[in-house]
């Protein structure tokens, strides 16, 4: 059976504090400094996630959240096989995969033929996965034409070449560690797997700032003090 999609599916309200809190929207984290996903260098030996270029004071966060609003937006629901796509997911069931996490996502968005256009946002929540926050935003489109060389013609394709990538690039235990943000230490013993409310679907394996964990979760000043810590 083949599940098909409409171009004129709307994208999900966003319901997330840090769109009347100023102080999250400093979660903006650019592609460049999106972890590879190659093989790994000793945990303590791994570049610091910082969420501007490093060497340069952070760009105006209403400027840049105007320059990204018509950018497509990506959270890993989309591709969470687990879902079914009245709950979220916007791929078909044997392109989606287990535990898509959204740094992934930003790494496979950084591979893709966009010039650059992507922004990463880590405690954004998409409001039917609480659980699993991080949210992508690609510009496919530029003054109603494709933007980068073309190749990508609509979000659905997108979608396409994100589940690709995530299928080849299957989450493992140690996914969550490999994004680090300054200010969030790394955990120290093995995080216990989460539990899960009676009636909810969450993934197995989250990012380390997901409020599922125990010891997770972004509080309200946590962006204010990574920038403070950052600027020195």
């Amino acid at each position: 059976r083949i599940e098909e999609v409409s171009d004129s599916d709307s994208e999900p309200s966003e319901m997330d504090p840090s769109d009347f809190d100023p102080g999250l929207m400093q979660s903006i984290i650019q592609p460049a400094n999106i972890p590879s996903t190659a093989p790994q260098q000793s945990q303590q030996q791994q570049p610091v996630l910082q969420p501007h270029f490093p060497g340069r004071p952070p760009p105006d966060q209403n400027a840049e959240l105007e320059r990204t609003k018509h950018y497509q937006c990506l959270y890993p629901i989309y591709f969470d096989s687990t879902r079914s796509r009245a709950e979220g997911r916007r791929v078909g069931k044997n392109e989606a995969v287990a535990n898509p996490l959204a740094q992934d996502i930003a790494n496979a968005c950084s591979q893709l033929p966009v010039g650059g256009r992507v922004v990463f946002e880590p405690a954004k929540t998409h409001p039917k996965d609480w659980a699993n926050p991080g949210r992508v935003r690609v510009l496919v489109k530029e003054d109603g034409k494709p933007s980068g060389n073309g190749s990508i013609k609509n979000k659905h394709q997108l979608y396409k070449l994100v589940a690709d990538y995530l299928r080849a690039h299957p989450t493992t235990e140690e996914s969550p560690m490999r994004m680090r943000i300054a200010g969030l230490p790394p955990p120290t013993k093995p995080i216990p797997p989460p539990a899960a409310p009676k009636g909810w679907k969450m993934g197995t394996i989250l990012p380390l700032h997901s409020p599922a964990l125990s010891g997770g979760g972004v509080n309200e000043n946590y962006f204010k003090d990574m920038m403070q810590e950052m600027q020195g």
